[in-house]
């Protein structure tokens, strides 16, 4: 990633060398431990966008680490307000009466997720007839005691007892 934002950069002055590069990958590793694979994603796409712009076209590993650590200044004032913000919306301090009110109430919030979920999770059982079928539906088909007709299909020819002799 590193490699090809140097490529893409195109300085005079930069790390070129393959060992170079690891050492530099490398040490950056090591000062800055808890950068994710995404923030180093973000840097160098901040380097590419110019929003990083080191001077007189040189990009060695002491502008490296400038640039890291100006993103981990912005990160932690990023994070700071977001913490700020957060405390805005808290209360100072809480006492036991009202502790123990707010246990009460996410007892009870939980208590009904917990009748919901259960209320979801039940089969709605629907009323049927003596041969399992719903009794909401209309079965013209059906014989009113409970016996098929035939699903509407006559026969072609009468059973061969009721047939006149000599047909066939």
């Amino acid at each position: 990633m590193l490699k090809d934002c140097l490529t893409y950069l195109d300085y005079n002055k930069t790390i070129t060398g393959d060992q170079d590069l690891l050492d530099a990958v490398h040490h950056l590793m090591k000062e800055f431990p808890v950068m994710k694979l995404e923030e180093w994603r973000l840097i160098t796409h901040r380097l590419k966008t110019g929003v990083y712009r080191p001077g007189y076209e040189r990009l060695k590993l002491p502008e490296l680490c400038d640039i890291f650590q100006r993103y981990e200044g912005e990160r932690a004032e990023m994070r700071e307000g977001n913490w700020n913000e957060l405390k805005k919306h808290t209360p100072n301090k809480l006492s036991d009466e009202g502790l123990e009110q707010l246990y009460a109430k996410y007892k009870k919030e939980r208590e009904a997720q917990q009748k919901e979920l259960q209320e979801t999770q039940q089969i709605k059982r629907v009323k049927t007839d003596s041969r399992g079928r719903w009794e909401h539906i209309p079965y013209p088909n059906t014989v009113s005691d409970g016996e098929e007709s035939g699903h509407g299909v006559q026969p072609v020819h009468s059973p061969p007892s009721e047939r006149p002799p000599g047909d066939g």
